[in-house]
């Protein structure tokens, strides 16, 4: 992880205890190698859904529908939330979380590819979260940018990749880490120089989770 243990500890010691809903949701994704949002990174995102009073929400990458749910439950009774997953199984499973946490009514879950798909879409959006395949942030990003309303919010995630992004190099001991090459880390060094210098944003990276991009729109 990109902080030390004990502050990562302390962290959690100190965040309020999952409802069950969540927590199923977790053990699943532990259990079936499904790549689920970082819990403080979600947390943070449900925070700032409801900081920018978010009615209308984006999401690339629903999975199983982890951060999905904290989204949604940001929005009000009449919000929506749209999420792009291309996996037919997690999308299966995400539908059944939501009617379970019975809040399918605010979530249009789209099995579709997002590049695709955010072409069908038009303004304004509050909030745009990036959560799917790396290599086609860039372009999803210039996407997206557009929709957002001013002051909107872009959130984008896995953008340090376990730390790899800041050493520069793919290896630890001599150990791969996480799988990411040395061609993967130039693309996200690349797309971060890309989202902090985005002329239509105002940007930042964060050490939350796996590393969170966070903009606004001017």
């Amino acid at each position: 992880m990109i902080v030390t243990d004990a502050v990562r500890a302390y962290i959690e010691q100190t965040s309020p205890v999952p409802d069950g809903l969540l927590a199923e949701m977790r053990e699943r994704g532990v259990r079936d190698g499904v790549p689920i949002l970082d819990s403080q990174a979600a947390s943070l995102l449900h925070v700032l859904a409801r900081a920018v009073g978010a009615r209308r929400i984006v999401e690339v990458g629903t999975a199983i529908g982890y951060s999905t749910l904290h989204l949604a439950r940001a929005l009000p009774d009449d919000g929506e939330l749209i999420s792009f997953e291309i996996d037919r199984e997690r999308h299966a499973a995400a539908q059944s979380y939501f009617a379970r946490a019975r809040l399918a009514a605010r979530v249009d879950l789209r099995l579709q590819d997002a590049t695709e798909g955010l072409r069908t879409l038009t303004a304004a959006f509050d909030l745009a979260f990036l959560d799917g395949l790396k290599a086609e942030y860039a372009d999803q990003l210039d996407q997206i940018v557009p929709l957002l309303r001013p002051g909107g919010l872009v959130a984008v995630d896995n953008i340090l990749m376990s730390g790899a992004v800041a050493e520069g190099r793919p290896v630890a001991e001599g150990r791969p880490v996480d799988g990411w090459s040395s061609e993967r880390i130039a693309t996200a060094r690349a797309f971060n120089e890309h989202f902090v210098n985005h002329p239509d944003l105002i940007a930042t990276l964060t050490p939350v989770g796996d590393g969170i991009a966070l903009a606004v729109r001017r």
